[in-house]
């Protein structure tokens, strides 16, 4: 552990990222994000059946449609997240990911991706040096209110855990509609209006493994928006990952 991360810790004690007791072991090397007792409830979320394959939701690789239908085949994911259950365990932690900045959380999620990750790359016959990281920025008006994007530091943290270069950024457009006020047509039309891939930042994404990386995908639009934009620099493969996914309409 970096002389960097202790004394944060011992300046900013860490506490969980679900029920907010005060986490001790400043000096553990794993990120300290939940207490014992939340852990074993996320560790129940985790394992909870998935509603398409039957698998625990983390081992289900399958994309929500709309992504399918845009080249991405593999989605990786943690966990469903219901937000009309927002005292579960991985509703807290998705809000805290969303509202605070917490390199702690940010760490822990990435290293319970990672091995995913890793997993995939194995099936897909890549390495960590043919893979690139891609995230979709926050809006503008959602930096200014919360002063930090979230799927950047998700990203950030992945590529640190996994031993990738450097991460690489869409462009976000101003304008467009809230996406959580749009139904499932306008998100996929705003999306797509919302992001732009920058010449520059693409150029070697020819046969690459582009890891695609949000933090919860509900129709999938942002993600699609996004291979759709980089697709024309030729990927070898696209692979999306996210924390959670939401349940469907009709499970809640």
């Amino acid at each position: 552990m970096s002389a960097g991360v202790m004394l944060r810790r011992l300046i900013f004690p860490p506490r969980c990222a679900s029920c907010g007791t005060l986490l001790g072991g400043a000096d553990q090397t794993a990120p300290l994000a939940l207490c014992r007792a939340c852990t074993v409830k996320w560790d129940s979320h985790k394992n909870a059946l998935c509603h398409c394959c039957g698998y625990p939701v983390a081992d289900c690789t399958r994309p929500v449609p709309m992504i399918a239908r845009h080249g991405v085949d593999t989605l990786l994911k943690l966990t469903e997240y219901d937000p009309q259950k927002p005292q579960s365990v991985a509703s807290r932690i998705i809000f805290k990911l969303k509202d605070k900045e917490s390199a702690e959380l940010q760490a822990f999620l990435a290293r319970e991706l990672a091995p995913k990750i890793e997993e995939q790359l194995v099936r897909l016959g890549q390495t960590r040096e043919n893979s690139v990281l891609v995230w979709a920025p926050r809006s503008k008006k959602s930096l200014r209110e919360r002063g930090f994007d979230q799927s950047k530091g998700l990203c950030t943290a992945l590529a640190h855990e996994l031993g990738i270069g450097k991460p690489v950024q869409m462009v976000r457009r101003t304008g467009g509609g809230v996406q959580k006020m749009l139904g499932q047509e306008q998100r996929a039309k705003n999306a797509y209006a919302a992001f732009e891939a920058v010449p520059k930042h693409c150029a070697d994404l020819k046969g690459k493994c582009v890891i695609l990386v949000d933090d919860v995908v509900t129709t999938g639009s942002t993600l699609s928006a996004v291979a759709a934009k980089i697709k024309p620099y030729k990927p070898g493969h696209i692979v999306g990952v996210c924390i959670a996914v939401d349940v469907p309409p009709e499970r809640r």
